[in-house]
């Protein structure tokens, strides 16, 4: 092998690897000041959000909103003491449910392609339990970083009950 042909197959082995290893970036799971990406901040079984999904709250007068909703108990104080120039909240419901027992809680968060990704564990009673007969309207507040992201997704965990 002449050493032209040798300098091309290292110059092509390193940009393989150069290559390889953008591909391979690992998920964002902290920010930049080392705090984590997201922090539950509180949670209630009647937050009286009626349909399922997640709402993005990014001022103060956001969380205000909140206050009309009907059959709504939870603590809007935690959701006021964020410091929106920091960070956004994230209200992640399970919409409307026929009895208590159900219950949804941050398990981790992480950035990927600019994507927010909370991943949270849905609790909901287990056949035959005892469990109180009213509607409920479960939902978890999260508090997130205001940057690195343009997208929120809020799956479920694996170990769901």
């Amino acid at each position: 092998m002449t050493l032209l042909s040798r300098c091309l197959s290292l110059a092509f082995a390193g940009a393989s690897l150069v290559v390889a290893g953008c591909a391979t970036s690992q998920p964002q799971v902290q920010t930049d000041e080392g705090a984590p990406l997201a922090r539950q901040i509180s949670q209630s079984s009647h937050c009286g959000l009626t349909a399922p999904g997640h709402i993005l709250l990014k001022s103060e007068a956001d969380v205000g909103r909140l206050e009309g909703l009907q059959g709504r108990t939870l603590p809007l104080a935690p959701l006021r003491a964020v410091d929106f120039d920091r960070e956004r909240v994230v209200l992640a419901a399970l919409g409307q449910k026929p009895t208590g027992g159900y219950s949804v809680t941050l398990v981790s968060s992480a950035i990927e392609d600019d994507t927010l990704e909370l991943v949270v564990s849905i609790r909901e009673p287990q056949p035959g339990m005892l469990v109180t007969q009213a509607l409920t309207t479960p939902c978890a507040a999260i508090a997130v970083t205001a940057s690195g992201w343009s997208d929120i997704r809020v799956t479920p965990g694996q170990n769901n009950r």
